[in-house]
């Protein structure tokens, strides 16, 4: 999962990269201790420094949205056998960017927010049918093996299946939910 952070710093006149990189890792090793910190640039035309973070990189992502960013998968036995730990990193990573308010953040942590809020709303996620869609805006002005560094503006389409409700979520990359519906699957309703 990652997230770039605006580097406060940048235009000071003792500005140096490493500073904010360095109060950043200090700051998430809490959350995550084998987290990666890398300095990044997202700027169109102009400099936007950033701290790139990559956190949870031990969790099997593929568990939740798969090989690809698009279709579907079924939770089911996956997840229910870990349940509590998939809260605990949904509720960690909410905290996290209520607390820090990332510039920009990927699919992984959008798919994250959303279920996140599903708990807090009392909905059962223990069996789940998830489809994920991102729909890169501008690329970023820098090559890089960092996937969010490369395309920082995206949309993201979260569409969750329950027994009962289907929810679809359209998230932009800077964690803004632009709309959230729901419908109900009863076939009375359709």
């Amino acid at each position: 999962m990652q997230f770039i952070f605006s580097d406060p710093y940048y235009d000071s006149e003792d500005w140096d990269e490493k500073k904010y990189l360095n109060e950043v890792t200090d700051l998430l090793c809490s959350f995550d201790s084998s987290l990666v910190v890398e300095y990044a640039n997202i700027g169109h035309g102009a400099d936007w420094p950033g701290v790139l973070v990559e956190l949870f990189n031990h969790v099997d992502w593929k568990i939740l949205i798969g090989g690809s960013a698009a279709g579907t998968f079924l939770l089911g036995d996956k997840i229910n056998k870990n349940l509590d730990a998939w809260v605990s990193i949904f509720n960690k990573t909410a905290q996290l960017i209520k607390k820090i308010k990332p510039t920009r953040i990927d699919e992984q942590a959008s798919l994250v927010l959303v279920l996140n809020s599903m708990v807090e709303k009392g909905y059962d996620i223990s069996s789940i049918e998830i489809n994920l869609q991102v729909t890169p805006f501008t690329k970023g002005p820098c090559r890089s093996n960092l996937k969010l560094e490369t395309t920082p503006d995206a949309l993201y389409l979260i569409t969750i299946k329950t027994n009962d409700k289907v929810f679809v979520v359209g998230m932009k990359s800077n964690s803004k939910i632009e709309f959230e519906h729901e419908f109900s699957t009863a076939w009375h309703n359709f």
